[in-house]
């Protein structure tokens, strides 16, 4: 799988990105095709692997109650993750932290689309088929507490001002255990809101997602959180940045300055 945001990109001496799109609770591997200035290929380099297995790691404070049964303790690898993320991959910066509703991946359905057909003179059909397609109406309903939260689950599929792919990623956690491939990638059309008691006063509410599984937007496609309007903005000159960043690198790293040019 590529890595959003650094296919074909142009570099000189190094570079950083964050990938929003790896999955939580296993071992990932990566490594980077090199290529010359005529684009042609000079290999790959070594892998690099995110993360080491663990086990009996003690369980974090951040668990919702009742999530481990007593004396348990998490095992898992890579990037650990108690908690169910999901945002749009063009958006990475609208990641909202999700509690998925009892409704979500209660059925999984991946069907083959075919049909028998019957040939002059043959008593028993002929299947003609297609390849079996990946997760069909996958349900993904999602549970809000606050409006806040349902406000930001709404925006992934953009708003009266911003237009977007209907594409949603998610990469479940420890709390959501379901048979599906991860991260999943889910094309959505609509995400119904269906209030439990906004009605009342109350803010809670069920997000009813639902589609069908999708490949994901191309991995060349690629919005940076952190711009160079960013960082002239943050920094009155050439010298204070010199002075608060060791190298360029270490600057392009500094993803708490993004949205410096918009404040």
């Amino acid at each position: 799988m590529q890595v959003r945001g650094m296919v074909r990109l142009p570099v000189s001496g190094a570079v950083s990105r964050i990938d929003f799109e790896v999955p939580f609770n296993a071992v990932v591997s990566y490594r980077a095709e090199l290529f010359d200035g005529a684009g042609v290929s000079l290999g790959f380099t070594d892998p690099a692997v995110l993360g080491e297995t663990f086990s009996g790691l003690a369980p974090s404070e951040e668990l919702l109650p009742g999530s481990l049964y007593p004396e348990e303790s998490l095992a898992g690898a890579g990037v650990i993750s108690p908690f169910t993320w999901m945002h749009n991959p063009l958006a990475p910066e609208g990641a909202v932290r999700v509690s998925m509703s009892d409704s979500a991946a209660a059925e999984i359905s991946r069907p083959t689309p075919g049909a028998v057909v019957y040939p002059r003179g043959r008593r028993v059909g002929v299947m003609v088929s297609e390849p079996r397609r990946g997760l069909s109406g996958f349900v993904a309903d999602v549970y809000c507490d606050s409006l806040e939260d349902a406000d930001r689950v709404q925006a992934m599929l953009g708003d009266y001002n911003t237009t977007t792919v209907p594409v949603l990623c998610i990469r479940p956690g420890l709390d959501f255990n379901a048979r599906i491939t991860a991260p999943l990638f889910l094309g959505v059309s609509d995400i119904v809101e269906e209030g439990l008691t906004v009605r009342w006063g109350g803010s809670d509410l069920i997000q009813r997602i639902s589609g069908d599984e999708v490949s994901p937007p191309v991995p060349g496609l690629f919005i940076p959180l952190l711009t160079y309007a960013d960082l002239n903005a943050y920094y009155s000159t050439y010298a204070a940045f010199n002075s608060d960043n060791a190298s360029y690198l270490a600057a392009s790293r500094r993803y708490e300055l993004a949205g410096s040019a918009d404040a």
